[in-house]
């Protein structure tokens, strides 16, 4: 396994993964420990009811990546998870169905590190376990310390930091800005978004990768806590400065222009797209109807969607920035479009609003 959780396509991990599932439905439980048994790199080592008998269970066996249910009788998962983060910080894959999108958003913003949605039949699950077991591996390669750490307020301290320096001035600024991100996005989305001005001159786009079912919840909880208005792109709508249009949960979000206006569209997902929403696509669509008028940003991730989106903005003469590997909770994207060249800036996740912000009040009012 690859340094920040990232691991090449075909690998398999070297240790045995250690497991703690959490969930107060015994079929369920059975149901997950039969499938990931099956696995010769992944060990059960415990099954809990309810965020007491979890409790033990994470003391005596040290689990790697636990399952969470968040819905438990006497401690629930939001108890748990806090209590699990204070004291023996752990990578948490929290299961849960489309209904309870809200929660999850909570939850992750506790320190969970992803999400599963349960599928809707149980077959689907026996049949098709990979995507589980891809999350599992991804979350083993986070070290406890490094959750430990990009959890512990301190950490995310600004007086603690010395202030960014922004990039070059340009003749022409960005009249968009673009993030993406994957595991790990949803809490740096909320901590960035909600740190920007009311007045942002620009429209903010963003493609987080994310199952359908779950992106109107997460657009909605953004809503509630940012100071712009955030949405889940229905398709068609005109970009307007100060406004958040999250993609779609298997749809690509991309723009056209009609007269003197961008819209957005949406293109469903294919059997051959390795992720959907694509930051990629969305990157390259914007930079080809904004030019150097564009902003990427690339956060936390396994993978490399990102890379040729912030190479398209680059070559078209935009500014790139990516979230440093101090806050990352998988390095993989903002690694590979470090790499790649294409980034301008790497900043930690507490310093990326700020430097938005400053960077956005250059316009001319």
């Amino acid at each position: 396994m690859m340094k920040g959780g990232q691991m090449k396509k075909g690998d398999s991990p070297k240790e045995t993964i250690k497991l703690l599932i959490v969930d107060d439905s015994p079929i369920f439980r059975q149901m997950i420990n039969m499938i990931l048994q099956k696995d010769p790199y992944l060990n059960v080592v415990g099954l809990a009811a309810n965020g007491e008998k979890a409790m033990k269970l994470v003391v005596e066996q040290k689990p790697d990546v636990i399952l969470l249910d968040l819905e438990m009788p006497q401690i629930d998962g939001f108890t748990f998870l806090r209590w699990l983060m204070a004291y023996y910080p752990t990578p948490v894959l929290v299961i849960s169905s489309h209904s309870d999108g809200y929660t999850v958003f909570r939850a992750l913003e506790l320190g969970a590190c992803d999400f599963y949605g349960k599928p809707s039949t149980n077959g689907v699950l026996m049949e098709q376990p990979k995507d589980l077991i891809s999350k599992i591996q991804t979350l083993s390669g986070i070290s406890k310390e490094s959750l430990s750490k990009k959890y512990a307020k301190l950490a995310r301290s600004k007086k603690e930091v010395p202030a960014p320096q922004p990039p070059k001035r340009r003749e022409v600024l960005s009249r968009i800005l673009a993030m993406g991100a994957s595991t790990g996005g949803p809490p740096a989305l909320v901590e960035i978004i909600s740190n920007l001005p009311e007045d942002l001159p620009v429209p903010v786009v963003v493609s987080q990768h994310m199952p359908p079912g779950f992106t109107k919840s997460f657009a909605e909880r953004l809503n509630k806590l940012s100071h712009l208005r955030v949405s889940e792109v229905d398709g068609g709508e005109p970009l307007e400065a100060g406004r958040v249009y999250i993609a779609p949960g298997g749809h690509h979000l991309l723009f056209e222009k009609r007269g003197s206006r961008i819209y957005t569209c949406l293109k469903a997902k294919t059997e051959e797209d390795r992720y959907a929403p694509s930051v990629d696509l969305m990157m390259t669509s914007a930079a080809e109807i904004f030019g150097a008028g564009i902003f990427g940003v690339v956060l936390t991730g396994m993978g490399d969607d990102g890379k040729v989106g912030l190479a398209r903005i680059k070559k078209k003469g935009g500014v790139t920035l990516a979230e440093s590997e101090e806050t990352a909770v998988v390095f993989g994207m903002p690694r590979e479009a470090i790499e790649a060249g294409v980034v301008d800036q790497v900043l930690p996740l507490h310093q990326i609003a700020e430097e938005l912000t400053r960077y956005y009040r250059r316009f001319p009012k």
